[in-house]
């Protein structure tokens, strides 16, 4: 929605305020805590209000409130001391004071034309809509609690000469198209608990809907009554993680994953009314591996996914209840993850399956349950996830690409795009809802802020704050820590971009201006602090850490692991080939490609040649320009990579890696003194070293509730 505020222009779809000397892109927060003043103008809020509606009751302090105020005024050029906008009633709360009015827009649909493009158009009639819900992340990919505060008046439809005519306030505006006539819906907030609600499914008569609570303890599955909104625990004994669940078809039964990092099970339960029944052991799946299991439109045939535990990718398989028999089903190539992500025809025994290929483009394929056979419908170059059927069975509908804004569908071929919802904030996989028409997503804010610690003198500060995602942030390769730039990821913006940060004054700006959908997994700066490379799912790309410009390196598509820079014109990277990881080295210069020894499977050139790292295909681990073997058991027996770089990172006499298994801590070791210490806790793997000082990641909150769309034609 766009509202005109004294000289501004604000939209919050955009994410932009504009006044006709500038336009600036706001934080995420800035566009809640703007859009909440636009809607309630002229009445002062108490900061227990602010808190309860923008922050929807998280714990915050009163300092995080009075910081993002202080950051709206700055961008409205607002004096506190003399307000124009935001004015400060002591004790009672704030008041926005400015002339505030919706921009009034009207539009004429085209059958071909979708609501952004209509929004453009110069007409009367249409107010945007807009809908205020907070970002999620991964997991993570990936991986935030949500906000939404809706209202939405008057759809009127005059046939005669074609005009829609919608006004929908504080609401996010979609286009789907039946009988040609484009549908909105907006998303209304069906959980509520503090932490994350995961992974939604509705009973088939509408009655319940089951999710995955996540606490601090562990997976908690609830089943929520939506007539009275009481909740119901699917319990099993202590300490164990439970959901996601799934209803079979005719609402009598509902099966789920129990799970521990030591053992895997997958149960079923009668169900009947509010009464669940006694819980059945149906298949035992390998410890580590966290599936999910739906049931088939036969209740006896259930479809899930499970790997081997650890790392490993995950298979589709499926088990007849009747016969006990279990089998692996026909699916496509093996990559990354795997085949984790499926979904049952909402009418026949067909499986659409997610799956990427080679080069890591996502493909949706087919597969018929009765015949075996599976089929590719489309691929996708995109960093995408989880398609579903849509409700008749004739589309896949899916996420958005990053950082995923949309829910969105596809004819069968991957042609005839229509926008389902569209908001401000990130939102998950989609889930049917039973009605017949809605769909379910989780969607939040997490708020991952960068931090320098230096563990010699137990001090740290806050290099990166904003109230989005901030991350992969990597030192310079200056000798001097007041020397150093900082360059790291962060969706402030909207959307993902290059940022840096010079320690010596705390200055920061924004490098790049990509302004579209990538997503970068690793990043690292050259030798001499010119250039950073940024690696994506199947590219890497070159950005002048000057100009913010960018190249992708002339390889093929596909999965890259372990990227660092063996001199200032040359990358040294890995690729699968013949089933093996090996190095290769791209040349800047000539863009050539040549191949590294074939012992290597992966490399980690440091601009100390001391700290460079060497890992064969026996797992042995190597260290420096001489390449010395590392004999020390305790390093040896860590994880070398986490995701796609290396996890293992020397600085002189002391190795530091992010410890997953256990402790969820920075680690350090030295050699010479034969000590291990715990150098701080984080709750994000990545980091960098320079000498004592760390870059480490921390998610600050990270709360998800879920939503169900609104179709407005139904109404």
């Amino acid at each position: 929605m766009r509202w005109r505020i004294a000289e501004f222009t604000f939209c919050d779809q955009q994410q932009t305020l504009t006044s006709e000397q500038n336009s600036q892109q706001l934080e995420p927060m800035m566009v809640e805590l703007l859009s909440y003043f636009c809607q309630n103008h002229d009445k002062i809020i108490s900061k227990d209000q602010l808190v309860e509606d923008v922050w929807l009751g998280r714990v915050v302090s009163d300092n995080a409130v009075s910081k993002l105020i202080t950051k709206l005024r700055k961008a409205l050029n607002d004096d506190a001391r003399k307000p124009q906008y935001i004015a400060t009633f002591p004790k009672k709360g704030y008041k926005f004071i400015a002339f505030v009015e919706p921009l009034i827009e009207r539009s004429i649909p085209d059958k071909q034309t979708d609501i952004e493009a209509l929004a453009e158009k110069e007409t009367t009639s249409t107010l945007e809509p807009q809908e205020l819900a907070v970002t999620e992340k991964s997991a993570t990919e990936h991986n935030a609690k949500s906000h939404l505060n809706i209202k939405w008046f008057s759809v009127a439809l005059l046939l005669v000469i074609a005009l829609l005519v919608i006004t929908v306030l504080v609401m996010v505006q979609q286009n789907d198209k039946q009988a040609d006539v484009p549908v909105l819906s907006y998303a209304k907030a069906i959980t509520s608990e503090a932490g994350n609600e995961l992974f939604p499914a509705v009973s088939p008569d509408g009655k319940f809907i089951s999710y995955m609570s996540a606490k601090s303890d562990r997976m908690h599955l609830m089943i929520k009554n939506t007539a009275d909104q009481q909740n119901i625990e699917i319990n099993h004994e202590e300490g164990v993680g439970v959901g996601p669940a799934t209803w079979s078809f005719d609402g009598k039964f509902i099966a789920y994953l129990v799970a521990t990092p030591q053992r895997c099970h997958y149960f079923i339960r009668g169900v009947e009314g509010a009464n669940f029944g006694k819980a059945k052991l149906i298949h035992n799946c390998p410890a580590g591996s966290y599936g999910k299991i739906a049931f088939t439109h036969d209740n006896n045939r259930l479809v899930y996914a499970e790997s081997e535990g650890g790392s490993s990718p995950y298979e589709l398989f499926e088990i007849n209840l009747q016969t006990q028999l279990k089998k692996k089903l026909n699916q496509p190539e093996i990559f990354l993850g795997g085949n984790s992500q499926f979904d049952i025809h909402p009418f026949e025994n067909k499986l659409l399956i997610s799956s990427p290929d080679k080069q890591q483009w996502e493909g949706f394929y087919s597969l018929d349950l009765q015949t075996d056979e599976l089929t590719l419908l489309f691929k996708q170059d995109a960093y995408i996830c989880c398609g579903i059927w849509s409700h008749d069975g004739e589309r896949v509908v899916l996420m958005g690409e990053y950082p995923a804004y949309q829910l969105i569908s596809y004819d069968l071929t991957g042609a005839d795009m229509k926008i389902i919802y569209s908001g401000s904030r990130q939102i998950s996989w989609p889930i049917r809802h039973t009605n017949g028409q809605d769909y379910l997503f989780s969607s939040g804010q997490q708020n991952s802020n960068i931090h320098l610690y230096n563990w010699s003198t137990k001090t740290q500060q806050v290099i990166a704050d904003a109230s989005v995602d901030d991350r992969l942030a990597i030192f310079s390769h200056h000798q001097e820590l007041a020397q150093q730039k900082i360059a790291y990821v962060s969706l402030a913006s909207g959307s993902e971009e290059i940022w840096l940060t010079e320690i010596n004054n705390g200055s920061s700006k924004k490098l790049t201006q990509f302004n579209d959908s990538r997503h970068y997994v690793d990043l690292k700066w050259s030798p001499n602090s010119e250039l950073l490379m940024g690696l994506t799912l199947n590219e890497i790309h070159m950005i002048n850490a000057k100009t913010g410009s960018f190249e992708r390196l002339k390889i093929p598509q596909t999965e890259i692991r372990a990227v660092s820079f063996k001199n200032n014109n040359t990358l040294a990277y890995s690729l699968k080939r013949q089933g093996k990881w090996q190095v290769s080295y791209y040349h800047l210069d000539t863009h050539r490609v040549e191949a590294a020894d074939s012992r290597w499977q992966y490399i980690q050139f440091a601009a100390e040649q001391e700290n460079t790292l060497w890992l064969d295909h026996n797992k042995q681990l190597y260290s420096g320009a001489n390449q010395q073997p590392v004999e020390n058991s305790l390093l040896l027996e860590l994880s070398f990579l986490s995701g796609r770089a290396f996890n293992l990172k020397k600085s002189q006499e002391n190795w530091y890696w992010y410890d997953f298994d256990k402790d969820f801590a920075i680690k350090t070791y030295s050699p010479l003194s034969n000590t291990l210490k715990t150098v701080i806790s984080s709750n994000a793997y990545h980091f960098d070293v320079l000498g004592k000082n760390i870059l480490f990641g921390q998610t600050t909150s990270a709360n998800t509730d879920v939503y169900q769309t609104q179709s407005l034609q139904h109404k």
